[in-house]
């Protein structure tokens, strides 16, 4: 295991974009003091939520999840702007956007638990969900496969994640040309722009935007530009993903479908939140047209039978 990651960190270059590690210069560090603070007293906000392993016990998410994890993602994104401003990478072409859509061929990304979380809820109301799952399993299973038949270990079903089965195996699967299901196919634009993985968020291409396409025969000579979370920041979004005990699959596909299974294709509403209601094709339940003649008749008796009540 040990020799393994050696020869990973030393002796095998990344073959993906995202695996490029980008060093922060010191100055830049200092000059962004703040806005790390910031994502700190966002992840410092989370952990304090009263009942995070409660989620996996009985599918509810603590009183105000959703909006301290909105809160961290805007922290972070913060962040890599403020980075991206001293280090001149205005011009860079970002995964998600039609400039630098060819990035999102290198899927499926890396996920944390809460993101997964935040993401999940944001599209199981879309109308085409259905359809979006149904291609996340194709391509999750289709990546799986890659990284499986490339595995020499015995047991087919572990496999490091610093294996050269996993690395070798994402190259394969990307090259395949298939993009992620949560980019809009006619506009190029990610349709989760605002709650989408870190790992798209943190991403500047500053070669030719072109290349960043698998299949493009300069593929292997795409610079970018990756603003992760500071260390001591990662440290602590793992630690609240192992309270979840989500035990969610690192990447966005399986992280994805997991959330799905779990809650029995519903969602993960807060205590005390009123859960969306879906109809039995899986389907936003429509809302009731109050303007309709006989809803507004149906609500006259109802508001009488409550009179009624209340005078007994």
């Amino acid at each position: 295991m040990v020799l393994a990651l050696f020869k990973r960190l030393l002796g095998r270059r990344p073959k993906m974009p995202r695996d490029q590690i980008t060093r922060i210069p010191r100055a830049v560090r200092k000059a962004t003091e703040p806005q790390v603070a910031a994502v700190q007293a966002a992840l410092d906000e989370l952990a304090a939520l009263p009942g995070l392993a409660d989620i996996a016990l009985n599918k509810r998410a603590p009183k105000g999840f959703y909006a301290a994890a909105a809160r961290f993602v805007a922290a972070y994104d913060a962040y890599v702007e403020a980075v991206s401003k001293h280090m001149n990478l205005g011009t860079a072409a970002r995964p998600g956007t039609p400039e630098g859509f060819r990035c999102c061929h290198e899927q499926p990304v890396g996920v944390s638990g809460v993101e997964a979380l935040l993401i999940y809820r944001t599209i199981r109301p879309w109308r085409d969900f259905a359809d979006v799952a149904k291609r996340l399993a194709e391509l999750g299973e289709a990546q799986f496969k890659e990284i499986q038949q490339r595995h020499t270990g015995k047991d087919p079903e572990k496999i490091a994640m610093t294996d050269a089965a996993v690395e070798d195996g994402r190259l394969a699967f990307a090259q395949r040309g298939d993009l992620c299901p949560l980019l809009d196919p006619q506009t190029h634009r990610c349709r989760v722009w605002d709650v989408r993985p870190n790992a798209c968020r943190m991403h500047f291409v500053t070669t030719d935007p072109a290349w960043s396409d698998p299949r493009d025969p300069s593929f292997a000579r795409v610079t970018a530009r990756n603003i992760r979370l500071p260390v001591r920041q990662q440290v602590a979004l793992m630690q609240i993903e192992k309270r979840m005990m989500l035990g969610v699959a690192p990447f966005l596909n399986a992280g994805l479908l997991q959330m799905l299974h779990f809650c029995e294709g519903q969602t993960i509403p807060e205590v005390g939140e009123a859960p969306p209601r879906f109809a039995a094709d899986g389907q936003p339940a429509p809302k009731a047209n109050r303007n309709n003649p006989s809803a507004k008749k149906f609500q006259k008796e109802r508001a009488k039978e409550r009179k009624r009540a209340a005078k007994k």
